[in-house]
């Protein structure tokens, strides 16, 4: 499936959401380990009625993540604990009976690996499509680096004396501009470093594409897999209220998107109670 330019989409118009963290648990921001308080199951589209109902997950638990490293385009495989929160995942979903017309993933391993475990253990029979669009901030120079290294060259490039005094001052940068400061610290051009810009609109882009794909054949439930920073990338320019995301994407939760109309509305960011329900059937 190839992926098609996106017209301009009714939307809101947000301000930068603000990330308020402590230096020990900022440097979670790439692997997004501090779970958030599940919302309650957004009721999903009807087959039939145009209205798409996109569950944007992200991909479970990876090795790269366990060992503390930046992983944009770079790859790894989903660990033991990953590979098992993507089956809660499917578990959880197929109890709270979402049934999915379609699934789509970015073109990575730890993508694939994540929606063929759900969609297994959800008991759907459906052939997942990757699409480069959802593939992760790229990290340029920074691939597979430590988050230390990571934010050591991210404070440097911003000015401040070392990624202690930058986290400290997160709340005043906000997370999207510190995001932007690894492109800035890339010192390669040859290696492709994202901004947060570019990656909101690379994502919705590609949702865009699978919405009206979607809601010409109908409507329906979507399964979506992608990646941490390119969730809060792309939810940034949809809505204001990130609350829920303020420690990062958890592996394996959920955001709800619907669209309809040509509109995009968020009912749900991070919720992880689809997870902990497949986790209490095992």
């Amino acid at each position: 499936m190839s992926e098609t330019a996106a017209q301009p989409r009714p939307m809101h118009h947000p301000s930068r959401f603000r990330l308020a963290l402590g230096a020990g648990t900022a440097l979670a921001l790439l692997v997004g380990l501090s779970a958030c308080a599940p919302a309650d199951p957004a009721p999903s589209g009807t087959p039939g009625d145009g209205t798409v109902t996109i569950y944007l997950t992200r991909h479970g638990e990876t090795m790269l993540n366990e060992l503390g490293r930046a992983q944009g385009w770079s790859d790894s495989p989903l660990t033991e604990a990953g590979v098992q929160s993507a089956t809660d995942l499917g578990v959880g979903l197929a109890a709270s009976g979402v049934e999915f017309e379609a699934a789509y993933s970015a073109d990575m391993v730890r993508h694939f690996e994540s929606i063929t475990a759900a969609l297994a253990a959800a008991g759907s029979d459906l052939e997942p499509t990757r699409l480069e669009g959802l593939r992760e901030m790229a990290f340029g120079q920074f691939e597979g680096a430590t988050n230390d290294e990571l934010w050591g060259a991210v404070a440097a490039a911003k000015g401040y004396p070392d990624a202690d005094a930058l986290l400290a001052a997160a709340p005043e940068i906000g997370v999207l501009a510190m995001f932007d400061g690894v492109a800035a610290a890339n010192d390669d051009p040859e290696l492709t470093a994202e901004t947060s810009e570019v990656v909101g609109d690379r994502v919705l882009a590609a949702l865009d594409d699978i919405a009206k794909r979607q809601a010409a054949a109908g409507g329906g439930d979507v399964l979506v897999v992608s990646s941490g920073i390119s969730i809060i990338c792309a939810l940034s320019q949809l809505t204001t209220d990130l609350s829920e995301a303020s420690a990062g994407i958890t592996n394996s939760a959920v955001s709800v998107l619907e669209y309809r109309d040509g509109t995009w509305t968020v009912q749900s960011v991070n919720d992880t109670s689809y997870v902990e329900e497949g986790a209490a059937r095992r």
